[in-house]
């Protein structure tokens, strides 16, 4: 990889919602050959280090209880780091998100500004992140991005993804933003893609950076009032990246089983008589 390359997909994770990799701060050649500690640059990004900057400290945060498990009632709904085959996950500790409220250049992006920060809104009952990483040598070797799990009050969880659709439908020629930390960020255009078959609605989208090769992603799936929200980048092959659907569907499928999800779907925005409804691309 050329270093030009690598400090442009170095670039891409920092978006409020993705996080920064240890190996971009330096440590090697800045062309992925080596870090600095007796690596190859064939190291995969790991979960700790992308931890560092992922969504999780904000409005609603569930409290650690100390021994790795959360408080409330999201509480037992994170997936554990082995969960998702091929993958490594782990908790985003408290404290863990950036800081200060991402803005768009027009009014009608801001849905899409916000969701790619760490402070949700509408401000949701509580929340819990986790971030995930492809495992060195696996099908998703440079894959990394966060999860965030937000349950809501009645009604908000369909109004949130309402509103990120209709901003990605208003910005779909691209848009501006800057990260809570004042970092700018410009996407030429934000693509939606098939989305999930899982909750009561889903959404899935794929924002091109006009700067960075690395696309940015999103998913979304709503299972009553619980938003279940993906985001990621790839430092690997930029044009395959995907998030993973078995990351998804293990996800939603805990979420659900939690008793999170009325039985049946609901009406306030899913598909008829509760069918899982995906948008398609």
């Amino acid at each position: 990889m050329k270093a030009r390359t690598a400090a442009v997909l170095c670039a891409a994770v920092t978006v409020g919602m993705l996080v920064p990799v240890a190996g971009c701060a330096g440590g090697g050649d800045g062309a992925g050959r080596g870090d600095g500690h007796g690596n190859d640059g064939k190291r995969s990004v790991g979960a700790a280090d992308a931890r560092d900057r992922g969504p999780g400290s904000g409005p609603g945060e569930s409290e650690e209880l100390g021994d790795g498990r959360r408080a409330g009632r999201l509480g037992g709904v994170e997936l554990l780091k082995d969960e998702v085959p091929g993958l490594v996950i782990e908790q985003a500790p408290p404290g863990s998100a950036g800081r200060g409220t991402p803005t768009a250049d027009r009014a009608a992006c801001g849905p899409l500004a916000t969701a790619l920060g760490s402070q949700p809104r509408p401000e949701p009952l509580e929340s819990v992140a986790s971030t995930f990483a492809g495992e060195q040598d696996g099908p998703d070797e440079g894959l990394l991005g966060t999860v965030r799990v937000a349950e809501y009050r009645p009604g908000g969880a369909a109004a949130t993804l309402r509103g990120l659709r209709d901003a990605a439908a208003d910005c779909a020629g691209g848009f501006t933003m800057r990260t809570g930390e004042g970092e700018r960020q410009a996407f030429d255009a934000v693509v939606r893609v098939t989305a999930p078959r899982l909750g009561d609605e889903a959404a899935a989208y794929r924002l091109a950076n006009a700067v960075e090769e690395a696309p940015t992603l999103i998913t979304v799936v709503r299972s009553g009032e619980v938003l279940s929200m993906f985001f990621a980048t790839s430092l690997g092959d930029p044009g395959r990246a995907e998030i993973p659907p078995r990351l998804v569907a293990a996800q939603v499928r805990k979420v659900e089983a939690g008793g999170l999800r009325p039985k049946g779907g609901d009406d306030k925005g899913g598909s008829p008589g509760g069918l899982p409804q995906g948008d398609e691309g």
